[in-house]
């Protein structure tokens, strides 16, 4: 598909906006600096929003995936709201030397963030029932929990302290808890089976998060633009256009995301959260201890590293005993609707696609034709050269069909009867190929054998009571084949006799 022609500019047009907005705190007084570095911040989610609102407009994409692509569009729509009264705010700043508020950031942006976790809680993943579900959702509250106290100590209690205004806490929390929810999102679809984002999508998004991260805890100057903060933040937004791009492409091209190793039946992210957080508490008391106090600590965290490498020495366990549980209901399933000598499916999986052929014909006057097949010669083939050899001339014959058949579902009966499931337009073109396939000469071991095949074809629209109507139909052709000659085929009453000349 031929791509959009300025798309891809987008990404060097916002690198050289990003540029000039460096420059500007480098070389502008704060108050006149700070107007232009939000205004690129405001073109670069514009840019942003409008690649999410292109990739969800993608021709053929799962409903879910645009759904997703569409809600964070509006996310970043209100986002890019709150970034315009901010500017304004700023401007008449500059212009009138009054502070203004920054309303934006104190109560746009979390309105974005909801809309946010909204995109990314409602994306299907693997969570199956009610157990799974609750289990990410407590892995998630642990890695937020564990992600905020560092955000808490790190940022927002650098730049608010209690007595302040509570509008002043929310312009501290703003940015923090915006990359917060943007890093749990992006951890949620990468991490749970979602299959969402593309492998170089991820990473762009991924050092976008981590870019955000470290600017946020770097100290802001007095009175100056904080160009170290104000340079990361930039880059991390050049980062996630980057990969914002990456995956329009890939979602036009039609390629998703290459399937991976089965997932772990649990996640090491709540644990590394929790360690960490505990890392952040020895650092934070650790200078209030005395040597006693230092024993307890230290205690306490060797205790916590053997009950969580207990806990997730059981989990591996439990995620070895599932895979084999797994694997032997795959092979229980198989065993069940496939027939052991031949591989094909057999009658219990054929009445399951007969009666999902009824319904379609009953909803939507779509017709299937069922060819039930009987070899002839057969017995005289089993009887003198012996079972072996019989068995072996069976799996080739069911080779033969489902080659010749490749449209339709082949399935054996038992002993040397077979079914085939296929349109019923197609059904006498493909009878006559059967037969032909049927009886060219077999090489089984040092013998040559030859077989023939009476058919016969019977449709849906004439026996839409069941499996069994429909195969005693077919039954009463078949026989009629063979009372005429055999090797050929049949359409059964009521339908008109159409036997191949």
């Amino acid at each position: 598909m031929r791509r959009p022609r300025g798309v891809d500019a987008l990404l060097p047009a916002g690198a050289t906006a990003a540029v000039v907005a460096v420059l500007a705190a480098l070389i502008l007084p704060s108050q006149a600096a700070e107007p232009v570095i939000v205004l690129v911040d405001l073109a670069l989610i514009g840019a942003l929003t409008s690649m999410f609102h292109r990739t969800a407009r993608v021709p053929g994409l799962p409903p879910p995936t645009a759904r997703f692509w569409a809600s964070m569009t509006r996310a970043l729509l209100v986002y890019a709201i709150g970034m315009a009264v901010d500017l304004t705010a700023l401007l008449v700043t500059a212009a009138g030397g009054r502070t203004v508020p920054m309303y934006g950031a104190q109560l746009v942006y979390p309105v974005a963030g909801l809309l946010i976790m909204y995109a990314v809680f409602k994306y299907p993943t693997t969570a199956q029932n009610r157990s799974e579900r609750l289990r990410l959702g407590l892995d998630a509250a642990i890695v937020l929990v564990g992600v905020a106290s560092f955000v808490w100590y790190f940022t927002v209690s650098r730049r608010w302290a209690p007595g302040q205004s509570w509008l002043s806490l929310s312009e501290s929390l703003a940015l923090p808890v915006t990359v917060l929810v943007a890093g749990f999102g992006v951890l949620r679809v990468a991490f749970v089976g979602a299959r969402l984002l593309t492998r170089p999508t991820l990473a762009c998004y991924a050092a976008c998060i981590t870019l955000t991260g470290v600017a946020t805890t770097l100290p802001a100057p007095p009175e100056a633009v904080p160009l170290g903060a104000t340079t990361l933040l930039l880059l991390a937004q050049l980062c996630s256009l980057g990969g914002s791009l990456l995956q329009y492409h890939a979602s036009l091209g039609g390629t998703t995301q290459p399937p991976g190793p089965t997932r772990r039946p649990f996640s090491v992210l709540p644990y590394g959260a929790s360690a960490a957080a505990f890392g952040l508490l020895v650092i934070v008391v650790g200078p209030d201890l005395d040597w006693r106090r230092w024993g307890v600590l230290a205690g306490t965290g060797v205790l916590l590293s053997l009950v969580t490498t207990r806990q997730l020495t059981a989990l591996r366990e439990n995620g070895h005993l599932l895979a084999r549980n797994r694997l032997l209901t795959e092979q229980l399933q198989h065993q069940a609707w496939h027939d052991e000598l031949t591989g094909l499916a057999n009658r219990a999986y054929l009445g399951r696609h007969v009666e999902e052929a009824i319904q379609r014909y009953t909803t939507t006057g779509a017709d299937t034709a069922l060819l039930l097949i009987d070899l002839d010669g057969f017995k005289a083939v089993n009887d003198t050269l012996g079972h072996e050899v019989g068995d072996r001339l069976l799996c080739e014959v069911a080779d033969r069909l489902v080659s010749v058949a490749h449209e339709g579902v082949v399935c054996r009966l038992g002993g040397d009867e077979f079914v085939v499931l296929i349109e019923r337009r197609l059904a006498g073109p493909l009878a006559d190929r059967l037969v032909r396939a049927v009886a060219s000469p077999a090489v089984i071991g040092a013998h040559t054998t030859r077989v023939g095949a009476s058919i016969g074809v019977a449709y849906i629209s004439h026996s839409p009571t069941g499996i069994v109507d429909l195969l005693r139909r077919a039954d009463a052709a078949m026989y009629a084949v063979k009372s005429a000659g055999k090797n050929n085929w049949r359409l059964s009453e009521p339908e008109k006799v159409a036997a191949r000349p």
